[in-house]
């Protein structure tokens, strides 16, 4: 008689190391050479357009999360509906997103395969406009909604890069259709929002802070 294979056990446990060059992966990338982060105590995140009901529970589900490993910045118990906001998600059709996508001040996600975008947002935001804007693709359905509307905000909340190494986390490079943070990403968050890691830090910077050897 065959016996199933147990399903692989989640891990729970990382060297500081591992949290450490993980954090280095999520927190920079291409586009971004020093650390982005908010000092507000208490920010405010609106969503608009075309979302649903599971956006909003999935959104209230984050900050909660959020919430229990910031050091002093703090996301509000529900989303706000409406434009007002640090940060305002915007859900739109794919078809709007196109043509939204009209200059290069646009900094846009898409399916490697198919071209279709995930979100985007304004790269100049932070200079010249005082609401960061994320647009989420509407017809996006199911976990891969979930996942590009939590990647959309992570990104706005100062971590913009990925990973290669852990395929659950919601940071894997490969689309996971992850919707929580596993344990090394909530790790991340705990630094970013901690009490080491400042705004504008470079990466030469937080090696030191860290002390990781290249």
């Amino acid at each position: 008689m065959n016996v199933p294979s147990p399903a692989p056990t989640a891990r729970l446990v990382y060297s500081s190391d591992e949290i450490n060059r993980h954090f280095i992966d999520v927190a920079f990338s291409a586009d971004n050479s020093n650390i982005r982060r908010f000092s507000n105590q208490l920010l405010t995140v609106a969503i608009t357009g075309s979302y649903k009901d599971s956006d909003v529970v999935a959104l209230n589900r984050f900050f909660l999360v959020f919430n229990n490993n910031s050091f002093n910045t703090r996301l509000p118990s529900e989303v706000k509906q409406g434009e007002q906001g640090n940060i305002v998600i915007r859900f739109i059709p794919s078809n709007g997103l196109e043509a939204v996508n009209s200059d290069n001040t646009w900094k846009v996600y898409r399916n490697p395969s198919t071209g279709t975008i995930y979100y985007m947002f304004r790269t100049t935001s932070y200079q010249s406009f005082p609401t960061e804007m994320i647009y989420i693709n509407s017809d996006l359905t199911g976990d891969e909604r979930t996942h590009w509307l939590l990647r959309g905000l992570l990104y706005e909340l100062g971590l913009p890069g990925e990973t290669g190494t852990y395929p659950d986390s919601i940071f894997y490079a490969v689309d996971n259709g992850v919707t929580d943070l596993n344990p090394v990403d909530i790790k991340a968050l705990q630094l970013l929002y901690g009490n080491k890691i400042t705004k504008g830090m470079s990466l030469d910077d937080v090696r030191q802070v860290l002390l990781i050897r290249n």
